[in-house]
């Protein structure tokens, strides 16, 4: 007869917590509710709060300050070393390098959310896309975070451990790229007004169930950004260059 091994209560909170960190319901950096309230929410004792928390430290999933609780480990959604992390952001060249990187993967997350969207999740798009639209377009700081907070969203719902990570990891280097483009944008209104229109057909596809169409919109949304300041980088080349010839002529 095989003998039937059962987990420890500490070892079933560990596994349940875990799993939460690991699919992102926990965030990287987040506090975890005190030992008291995780005990009245899992049903158990404290000290198997306590040894469900060692667990998790031991694996680096979580830390813990003295007076101060218990965190997700910053480290998760960290993949970019900070020389990494400069060299994308500084330079010119690898502006349209992370347009194509975002292309590819926002493309993914946005196909996936429109195919497994809980009711929830989708309401929490569609807030983040509220919030985008009731900002003035000319706090670029506000807006870049809220378009994050956008993509963050999608990225929830696509349900998919690997994408939410990743996404997440590169969070700050994609509000950095938005901020950007916004910034060469501010005084184009009507790429301005082209890019809310783009942004409101990811959300009816995504909404409306439609993961081929969401694929699609994420795609020419990014393709769009990537030609318009292209077409602004030759305008801005060519504006410099007839000065140059004027400059020298005189």
């Amino acid at each position: 007869m095989t003998k039937v091994v059962t987990k420890k209560v500490s070892e079933q909170v560990a596994s349940q917590l875990e799993s939460q960190i690991i699919d992102g319901t926990f965030a990287a950096g987040e506090k975890l509710a005190s030992e008291r309230d995780l005990a009245e929410q899992y049903g158990v004792s404290r000290p198997s709060i306590r040894d469900a928390i060692k667990q998790l430290e031991a694996k680096r999933l979580v830390t813990r300050k003295q007076g101060g609780g218990t965190f997700v480990s910053q480290q998760l959604d960290a993949p970019f070393a900070a020389p990494l992390f400069d060299l994308l952001a500084n330079n010119p060249e690898s502006h349209y390098d992370l347009l194509e990187f975002r292309c590819a993967l926002e493309s993914v997350v946005a196909y996936y959310a429109a195919l497994r969207g809980d009711e929830s999740q989708l309401k929490c798009i569609k807030s983040a896309f509220e919030e985008i639209e009731a900002l003035d377009d000319s706090d670029l700081d506000s807006v870049s975070d809220a378009i994050v907070m956008f993509y963050l969203a999608i990225a929830d719902a696509a349900q998919n451990v690997l994408l939410v990570h990743l996404l997440r990891g590169v969070k700050d280097l994609l509000r950095h790229n938005i901020k950007e483009n916004l910034l060469v944008f501010k005084d184009h209104k009507s790429i301005r007004v082209q890019l809310n229109e783009h942004r409101f057909e990811l959300l009816s596809a995504i909404l409306n169930s439609q993961p081929e169409a969401a694929r699609v919109a994420s795609g020419q949304h990014l393709a769009f950004i990537e030609q318009s300041l292209l077409k602004l980088d030759q305008e801005q080349n060519r504006l410099q260059g007839s000065v140059r010839r004027l400059l020298s002529s005189q």
